[in-house]
């Protein structure tokens, strides 16, 4: 799934930077189900919402359980970082914890991810923020990798990475029996920590009622894709770095897209 979404992610990327850099306005004074951004239809349309904050990508609705595999995770940097790329597994919080109580050294945590099952997801945020770390996204962070990102300490994005965000995907309509359905339904009605828990994370991080608004809005089977511009002009608080975790400016970053849209 991390594989899909980049490459859709890759080949929309032109398309929504052309988008922003031309309708920029200047910055203003529970249950153990998944949580993941969607498989996205090739090729992907994109349309506008919320105005210039984001661009929707439209998917598919799932018409099966989705099957999340657990992500690859390894000790870099001298042991200093702990660098993730996959999906959020069921496995995700008991490997992470395993690696940092091993390497008690890592202070950063460099991750690529399009989400995965909320229950692992948001233990592996509490972990996080117990340890106080540092949380970059490469390329991409979506849906339950973004509570993940929102937990850290602080928080850094690569000038081109890009945070995706949607509603919660407890694929009840995806379950072969209409019992289970029904039953499924029933229980997220009442599933109210999932989504309390992921709101506190965005919160603390900044996002603003407008970034919540859209999350909530935009359905399970489409992501709503912010870039680093977006979020500021929404209250996040992050840093913007290169390739090499150079810190970037505002204006550098909005030079990089701009000269990256020109490119395409």
């Amino acid at each position: 799934m991390a594989t899909l979404i980049k490459l859709v992610l890759a080949a929309v990327a032109l398309l929504l930077l052309a988008y922003y850099v031309g309708n920029r306005k200047p910055a203003p004074p529970a249950t153990d189900t998944a949580t993941a951004a969607p498989d996205v239809a090739a090729p992907a349309t994109a349309s506008p919402h919320a105005g210039p904050a984001a661009l929707v990508i439209q998917g598919e609705k799932s018409t099966t359980i989705a099957n999340i595999d657990e992500a690859r995770m390894s000790v870099q940097e001298g042991g200093n970082v702990l660098r993730i790329e996959g999906s959020v597994g069921r496995n995700f919080a008991t490997q992470m914890k395993t690696l940092l109580d091993a390497n008690p050294s890592v202070r950063r945590i460099d991750i690529t991810s399009g989400g995965g099952y909320a229950n692992p997801g948001l233990e592996a945020a509490r972990l996080i923020n117990r340890n106080n770390l540092t949380v970059r996204v490469r390329s991409h962070c979506a849906s339950m990798c973004v509570a993940l990102w929102a937990a850290a300490n602080q928080r850094q994005l690569e000038a081109d990475a890009v945070i995706g965000l949607h509603q919660w995907n407890p694929q009840c309509d995806a379950r072969p029996e209409e019992a289970e359905r029904k039953e499924c339904h029933y229980q997220v009605q009442f599933a109210t920590e999932h989504n309390s828990s992921y709101n506190a994370w965005l919160r603390a991080a900044g996002f603003n009622q407008r970034l919540l608004n859209l999350q909530t809005q935009t359905a399970s089977e489409d992501i709503a894709v912010l870039f680093a511009p977006q979020l500021w002009e929404n209250g996040v608080d992050f840093t913007a770095v290169d390739s090499d975790g150079a810190r970037m400016s505002r204006e550098a970053v909005l030079q990089h897209l701009a000269a990256r849209a020109k490119r395409g």
